[in-house]
């Protein structure tokens, strides 16, 4: 099924968004006119409207200002596995460089994005429960809203969440926890302070563990329990807990073929939750990646990342295309711009398993989860033979197998590494990697600013 396009926002809406106040939820959901308000007696009253809206909820991801083409290429940039090397220098550049200050507008609208994501399926959340009609699969339909506005606050957590040594933290930041729709400017706009890390970390929790338990087993674009069961894991390697990383990864099925499937470009075999895109519905990867005709060539892979393969490595080229040099095969739709993405692949799930198994003292399962990956990237077997070894080349691999999908960044973070892998060490030459308090990306100016006294900032900005 296509996701159609629902992109509509005012001007005063985007500012409510900045702050966690959305309103991109509509009375129908399909080619309406942009509006500030949602008359309370046009909500959802048929399941035809609560599917359209929860199409409204794919689209926002599908902005081109978050898994459109920003929140993705951001990390990678971020973390030098993307250079960017076109003439966005005042947003891509300084996002390049470390260089992040709380006016960037690329950052200000990346948050935005999330929180419109978040706000339709606060709005689908609530106008389905006022659907009586028992053909209506309520729970279904609120299983994928609540892993989708998960997904959202995992993802907020990432970059603006935590603290500088990572996540799980005692004290950790967190983001603003709006879970209830914003649906008129007025009481529902007033201004929120943030959650603390905790606190958001127990509503994802809460939201995946719904859409697991009313999901069915499956892949595709749309999220399904397996989905779902990847993004439990996901987050609770982020968090440290390692245990229940690998407990949840370890009930995603396996998926047919993959072992012995050789690494491929955007339509990988592995794929569990692609985004979908479309010709009518458009992302920009392909666009910031290659030249002109077609594109605008404002990424090229970095040397690091290159450098990063060993001799024989089957992802080299799809990192670093040699058919058009400075480019990658994940993302090659130049005419048509609807390469899908990755959102959850089973690559990252079984190394999720490696990784877990290695850091609650399993050896075995590390090292024959990593060897899986290893093997389908054409190299021989780790010779790694310790659980410092083996989570080594685990987030070598990682580096390597998911890259420009948006995760080394959060890697980085998660083991505290972005000071040991990315600066210098220097105290009289330091670069802006050195600088720890950069870890969390500052929240927007505009939003601090709508919300004096109540929307704090992260420190050093």
């Amino acid at each position: 099924m296509n996701i159609h396009s629902l992109r509509q926002l005012t001007t005063r809406a985007t500012l409510l968004l900045g702050l966690g106040l959305g309103v991109g939820a509509c009375d129908k959901a399909l080619n309406v006119e942009p509006q500030t308000s949602i008359v309370s007696d046009k909500g959802y009253s048929t399941r035809a409207d609560a599917a359209a809206g929860l199409l409204g909820c794919y689209d926002a991801l599908q902005n081109t200002n978050y898994y459109g083409a920003s929140f993705p290429s951001d990390i990678d940039m971020v973390s030098n596995n993307i250079i960017e090397v076109g003439t966005y220098n005042t947003t891509y550049g300084l996002i390049a460089q470390n260089q992040i200050s709380a006016d960037n507008g690329e950052m200000s609208t990346l948050w935005s994005s999330m929180y419109d994501a978040i706000n339709r399926c606060n709005y689908l959340l609530q106008q389905s429960d006022n659907i009586s009609d028992p053909a209506f699969a309520k729970l279904a339909t609120q299983a994928e809203a609540r892993a989708i506005r998960a997904l959202c606050y995992m993802n907020l957590l990432s970059l603006w969440g935590g603290t500088t040594a990572g996540y799980g933290y005692s004290g950790g930041a967190g983001v603003p926890l709006r879970l209830t729709a914003t649906t008129a400017i007025g009481a529902q706009t007033t201004p929120l302070a943030r959650s603390s890390e905790a606190d958001v970390a127990t509503a994802i929790r809460a939201d995946l563990d719904f859409a697991i338990a009313n999901l069915s087993a499956g892949t595709g674009t749309r999220v399904t329990k397996n989905a779902a069961q990847a993004l439990r894991a996901r987050f609770e390697l982020r968090m440290r807990n390692y245990a229940d990383a690998l407990k949840f990864a370890q009930q995603v099925p396996v998926v047919s073929g993959f072992t012995t499937a050789a690494p491929s470009s955007t339509t990988t075999p592995d794929a569990i939750w692609q985004l979908f895109f479309s010709a009518t519905d458009q992302n920009l990867y392909a666009f910031y990646w290659f030249p002109s005709p077609g594109g605008r060539n404002e990424f090229d892979p970095s040397q690091g990342l290159i450098n990063a393969h060993t001799t024989g490595d089957l992802r080299l080229p799809i990192n670093n295309s040699t058919v058009t040099a400075g480019t990658t095969l994940k993302y090659t739709h130049t005419s048509t711009r609807d390469d899908y993405f990755n959102i959850v692949r089973y690559a990252e799930v079984v190394l999720t398993i490696a990784e877990a198994a290695a850091q609650t003292g399993d050896l075995i399962t590390a090292t024959t989860q990593l060897n899986i990956i290893r093997k389908r990237a054409g190299l021989a077997n780790s010779t790694a033979n310790t659980a410092a070894g083996l989570i080594t080349d685990i987030l070598l691999q990682r580096r390597l197998e998911l890259a420009y999908e948006g995760h080394y960044w959060i890697d980085l973070r998660r083991t505290n590494t972005v000071q040991s892998t990315l600066g210098t060490g220097s105290t009289t030459n330091p670069n802006a990697w050195d600088q720890a308090y950069r870890n969390l990306f500052p929240l927007p100016l505009r939003d601090i600013n709508l919300a004096p006294g109540v929307l704090t900032q992260n420190p050093g900005f």
